[in-house]
C-alpha cells in the first residue's frame, strides 16, 4: 500500500498479473479547506515511502527545497559534503551530482546545469532543489497540488514492475485530473451550502409562572420510548387564553397569536388543589418546579416566546425519530428530515409535504425525496410560514427553546424537533 493512505486514504495499489496500476494513485479525495491546506506542510515520497525530514520542505517560486541527506538515500544515493568547497556531493549508478551551496550552477557528470534556486543552508540543516536532484537520476516527479504533495518514482522501481515512465506519467495525469475535478466540484458545493444563521433566543420570558396567571402558549415532550406513538418524542402544546380557556394542541393556523376559538377547539378549565382540570379531559398534576418552571402531568413546559422581527434561519436544520426500540423490538424503523433555509427566505425540504410537521408523520423515503420541496418562508412571531411554488401555503408553530453552548442548535417546528450540528 503506498504511504499517504494512512493520511486521507487516497493512494490505491493494484498489481495485476505482475503490474503496477499506479493510475489509481490519489483515487480518494479529502476535501480540505483552502486556510488548511495553505498552512499544511509539502509531504514528499519516494516510492513506496514517505521521507521524513527534520526541517519542513521550502517552497518560493514554484521551486521546492528540501532536506539534503534523508532525501538523497531515499533516492538510494551516497552522499558527502566539502566543507573546504561548500559543496554537496552525490553519487548513484554512474550519476554524479555537485551541488555548491547558494550557487545557481550545479554539475551531473561533469555537465554545467543552471538552477532555479541554489541549494542553502536553514537553521543548519541544508536543503537542495527536489525536482532538479530527482530528474538528474532519471525518477518521474509528479505534484499533487490539492493535498499538497510530492511523489517521485525512481526508473529502478517502476520497471520493476514492467511499466515505463512514459507510462506511469500518463495515469499520474489522468488520476491527477480526477482529484482537480473532485476538488472543484467540492468548492462549488461548499459554495452553494447555506451559511449558518441562527434565530435569538429570546431572554424576557414575562417574569415567574404564576398559576393563577397563566397565559400564552407553553409546550414540552413526552418520550414515547417505542416509538409507536409519535416517532420517539411526542410534542405537547398548550395554550392558556383569557377567561379560562386554553387550546390543547397546536393550533390550526400556526402560532398561539393565530388561535381563533371559530376554528381552534378552545376549552374551558379550572386549576385546584394541584390538578388541571380540562372540559372533556382527564385531570392532569400541574406544578411549579423548585427551578420555577411549569410542569403539566411532570412534563416541563417551556413557554413560547415572540420571535424578532425580520428572524431568519440559515443551514440545514435535521429532524429524527424512529418507530419500534432499535434493535430490541421487530420492524424498527429511523428516519431523519431535512430542512434546508437561506437567509434570502427560500427553503428546501426532502419531505414531499410539510403536513407531517403538524401530525408526526415518520414515513418519509429521505433517499429518494431529498429536496423534492421547495419555495420561500417567512417568520411572524411564532408562525413560520411555508410558500411553495405551486402557490400552496403551510402555517405552523415557530418555537427556540433554551439552548445549551456548544451543543446543537434546536428549533420547534410544528411536531418536530430540528437541530442543527454546531462546529
Amino acid at each position: 500500500m503506498h504511504p499517504s493512505l494512512s493520511r486521507s486514504a487516497r493512494a490505491r495499489w493494484l498489481i495485476t498479473a505482475g503490474l503496477l496500476m499506479l493510475g489509481m494513485i490519489l483515487l480518494s479525495f479529502v476535501n480540505v479547506k483552502a486556510s488548511h491546506a495553505a498552512l499544511k506542510p509539502i509531504d514528499v515520497f519516494v516510492n513506496d515511502e514517505q521521507v521524513a525530514f527534520s526541517i519542513d520542505p521550502d517552497v518560493k517560486g514554484g521551486t521546492t527545497l528540501v532536506q539534503m541527506r534523508p532525501f538523497f538515500e531515499a533516492l538510494g544515493m551516497e552522499v558527502t559534503w566539502s566543507q573546504k568547497d561548500q559543496t554537496v556531493s552525490a553519487v548513484k549508478e554512474g550519476v554524479t551530482i555537485l551541488l555548491p551551496l547558494n550557487s545557481t550552477t550545479a554539475k551531473v557528470n561533469g555537465q554545467s546545469v543552471k538552477l532555479d534556486r541554489p541549494a542553502m543552508t536553514v537553521s543548519g540543516h541544508t536543503l537542495v532543489p527536489l525536482r532538479f536532484v530527482s530528474e538528474s537520476t532519471g525518477a518521474l516527479v509528479h505534484w499533487n497540488g490539492v493535498h499538497r504533495e510530492i511523489i517521485v518514482y525512481t526508473y529502478e522501481f517502476v520497471t520493476s514492475f514492467g511499466l515505463t515512465m512514459e507510462e506511469v506519467e500518463k495515469l499520474l495525469k489522468e488520476a491527477q485530473a480526477k482529484v482537480n475535478a473532485e476538488h472543484a466540484a467540492a468548492k462549488e458545493a461548499e459554495k452553494a451550502k447555506p451559511s449558518i444563521v441562527l434565530p435569538p433566543v429570546v431572554q424576557d420570558n414575562g417574569g415567574p409562572v404564576q398559576l393563577n396567571q397563566l397565559r400564552g402558549m407553553y409546550f414540552g415532550g413526552e418520550y414515547d420510548y417505542a416509538g409507536y406513538r409519535c416517532g420517539g418524542v411526542c410534542w405537547l402544546f398548550y395554550t392558556f387564553l383569557p377567561d379560562q380557556k386554553v387550546v390543547v394542541g397546536e393550533p390550526k393556523g400556526g402560532g398561539p397569536e393565530t388561535i381563533d376559538c371559530s376554528k381552534d377547539t378552545c376549552r374551558s378549565y379550572s386549576i385546584k388543589d394541584g390538578m388541571l382540570r380540562i372540559s372533556g379531559g382527564e385531570p392532569l398534576p400541574i406544578a411549579i418546579n423548585k427551578d420555577g418552571e411549569l410542569e403539566i402531568n411532570e412534563i416541563i413546559m417551556r413557554k413560547v416566546l415572540p420571535m424578532p422581527d425580520g428572524t431568519k434561519l440559515g443551514g440545514e436544520f435535521i429532524s429524527q425519530g424512529y418507530t419500534g426500540l432499535v434493535g430490541v423490538t421487530p420492524f424498527t424503523t429511523t428516519w431523519t428530515n431535512y430542512l434546508t433555509f437561506y437567509p434570502d427566505g427560500t427553503f428546501t425540504s426532502d419531505q414531499s409535504s410539510l403536513a407531517s410537521l403538524n401530525t408526526g408523520n415518520t414515513s418519509t423515503d429521505v433517499a429518494s425525496e431529498r429536496d423534492s420541496v421547495r419555495g420561500k418562508y417567512r417568520i411572524d412571531k411564532n408562525t413560520i410560514i411555508f410558500t411553495y411554488a405551486d402557490g400552496k401555503v403551510d402555517r405552523f408553530v415557530f418555537a427556540v427553546p433554551p439552548q445549551r453552548d456548544g451543543e446543537s442548535f434546536y428549533v420547534q417546528i410544528g411536531n418536530q424537533s430540528f437541530h442543527i450540528e454546531m462546529e
